[in-house]
């Protein structure tokens, strides 16, 4: 197969590929069961508990992604833009399941994996299983480091915190549905100085209020 298709040359711009020669390339075309799915705009992709059994590539469109407490007393939603990979680190270990709602915001083109094609991909490709352990190690990196960061000296600096580690990703449009009590009950604040602290910050620029949401356009600007 001719590994200049369009095909091939858009599986090279997904993370998991990126790297791979043409004649890896070439034999993976030959001998991988890929599916395809497009999603139309306001539909959803995967829902939270959905069972994890296959890796989700996003090749063309924009996501929204939805993340909730779990007692469903606060969420966020926020985008997600191709190319990009679904929660991959969910379809292995304990837990095997999504833990965001990802619905298309414009029209969605997907490639598919299975989990044993994964498995035959890891064992075949050596390029391939080091960019989905870099993939992994990476977020687990990251996720032991935050506990070591120097924590805010201020409120607002608290605010963003907690907006943060809440989201997939570190920049771009984000809105928070969360009630003044509630931020300020997680943030063992008064509501008071929650609502001065996010007024100033209205004030600023930096994110909008709304009755029950908190909308930041662009989230590395906080």
């Amino acid at each position: 197969m001719n590994t200049r298709s369009p095909f091939s040359l858009a599986l090279v711009t997904l993370p998991l590929f990126q790297g791979m020669g043409k004649a890896d390339l070439t034999s993976i075309l030959g001998q991988t069961k890929f599916g395809f799915r497009k999603v139309a705009e306001g539909k959803p992709v995967v829902k939270e508990h959905d069972a994890c059994t296959h890796l989700h590539f996003l090749q063309k469109g924009t996501l929204t992604v939805e993340s909730v407490a779990d007692d469903h007393g606060y969420r966020l939603t926020e985008l997600l833009a191709a190319p990009a990979i679904l929660q991959p680190e969910h379809l292995f270990g304990l837990h095997q399941h999504y833990t965001r709602t990802f619905t298309a915001k414009t029209f969605c083109q997907f490639i598919t994996l299975d989990k044993m094609e994964v498995i035959r991909l890891m064992s075949d490709y050596e390029i391939f299983r080091l960019n989905l352990l870099n993939t992994l190690t990476a977020q687990t990196q990251k996720a032991n480091r935050e506990c070591w960061h120097i924590p805010p000296t201020t409120l607002e600096g608290h605010i963003t915190r907690f907006i943060r580690r809440h989201c997939l990703t570190p920049d771009g449009e984000k809105t928070l549905h969360i009630k003044m009590t509630r931020l300020a009950t997680e943030l063992n604040d008064s509501r008071i100085d929650i609502s001065h602290a996010l007024n100033d910050m209205q004030r600023r620029g930096l994110l909008t209020l709304y009755r029950g949401r908190i909308c930041i356009p662009q989230l590395e600007k906080l």
